[in-house]
This record gives C-alpha cells, sequence and structure tokens, in this order.
C-alpha cells in the first residue's frame, strides 16, 4: 500500500520517466523502449482445456522491466500503456469475448500491494475491446508465489484455489486477464472455476509469456 502511495507523491512531485530506461519520458513508456516492444513478433498462442491463450508479448526485456516495474513499484500507468499496446494483438489471436474477468490476488498480497496488477490491465483491455469487465474469481486461500516452482508444484499450488462469486456465466465466452503467464497453472485452475460456474469457453489474455 505505501509504494502506491510514494508513486503518487513522486508522480506529482518529479517528471514521469520511463519505467524501462528511466529518461524523462512525459509518459509511462519513452518512445525508444515502445518502438523496441513493438518491433517484436507477439508468442504463437497455446491451446488449453478451456480454449486459447495468447500473450502480447514475450516476457524478456524491455516488457519485463515495464511490468515488474507495474507490479513492484506501484507504476500502474506502465500496465495500462502496456495493455492499451497488447490489444491490437490480443484480438488478433483470440475470439472476442462477451465480458472480461481477470485473475485475482490473495488478500495478503493485495493489502501489501493496493491494487491487483491484473485488473490494472483486465480494465483497459475491457474498455479497448468495448465489452463489460465483470469481477467475481476469488481467491478461497493465500497462495504462495509460483516462481520458484516446478510446473507440477505450480498446479498442486493453486488446485482448488479458486471460486466464482459474481454474475451469472452460464453459456457465457469470456477473457481471462493476467499479467504473465508460465506455465499456465494459475490461469488453468482460475478457468476452471469459471467453466465450474457456467462459462462455456475461456480464453487467457496476457500481456506476456515466458517461452
Amino acid at each position: 500500500m505505501w509504494r502506491h502511495a510514494a508513486r503518487l507523491v513522486l508522480d506529482a512531485l518529479a517528471p514521469r520517466r520511463c519505467a524501462v530506461c528511466e529518461r524523462v519520458a512525459g509518459d509511462a513508456l519513452c518512445p525508444p523502449c515502445l518502438e523496441e516492444m513493438c518491433a517484436r513478433r507477439p508468442p504463437a498462442s497455446r491451446t488449453t482445456p478451456h480454449g486459447l491463450a495468447a500473450a502480447g508479448f514475450e516476457f524478456e526485456g524491455a516488457v519485463r522491466a515495464a511490468l515488474h516495474g507495474g507490479k513492484y513499484r506501484g507504476d500502474r500507468a506502465a500496465l495500462r500503456l502496456l495493455a492499451a499496446v497488447a490489444v491490437p494483438r490480443l484480438r488478433a489471436r483470440l475470439p472476442l469475448p462477451a465480458a472480461v474477468t481477470c485473475v485475482p490476488l490473495g488478500r495478503r498480497r493485495l493489502r501489501s500491494r493496493g491494487y491487483n496488477q491484473a485488473e490494472e490491465i483486465a480494465g483497459v483491455v475491457a474498455t479497448e475491446l468495448d465489452c463489460p469487465f465483470v469481477a467475481g474469481l476469488e481467491r478461497l486461500r493465500d497462495t504462495p508465489p509460483q516462481s520458484s516452482r516446478d510446473e507440477g508444484e505450480r498446479r498442486r499450488n493453486v488446485a482448488g484455489a479458486f471460486m466464482w462469486r459474481g454474475v451469472d456465466l452460464e453459456g457465457a465466452r469470456l477473457w481471462l486477464v493476467d499479467d504473465v503467464l508460465t506455465t499456465g497453472a494459475t490461469t488453468s485452475a482460475a478457468a476452471s472455476a469459471l467453466e465450474a460456474a457456467g462459462a462455456t469457453r475461456v480464453d487467457v489474455a496476457v500481456v506476456a509469456a515466458v517461452l
């Protein structure tokens, strides 16, 4: 929470710097860093048990630095700009949804960070697609971080960790939004909860994927 407050104060007092190279930019990302990102081809889509998974970018270089700034240093503007740039790439790889939702944070992490990075991204995605954002996916327990775990451990860690408690999803086609896709364990567990609530298709849309 304090990181978010500190970022607001800094943004008010200091010139806006690029989240990647820290040059004065006037926006979350400077033109050279943005150009570097957009010059790279997006990763190939993956088939999942629930639909498709697509990423706007590979999780490397400038994209990785900007996402880390948004996730760990309170730079929500970087998240929103990355999302806006990723949307055309995602639209080209996924069927359009009836609604957009996102992977939730656990309560402890949400209290510490002050916001959910996936929700920041999903809000922009929904706006760009001109479709509703629907909240209601909840974590039933705080799961330990996934980063140091292998694929089997990741899947066990999040098995049964999600439940839908929002609007009726019967027959819905959804985009499930997150920041980064690695093995897909978290998004698969979340998609299973959405399907259990009635969704007929859940495509995963992320800013970046680890290849």
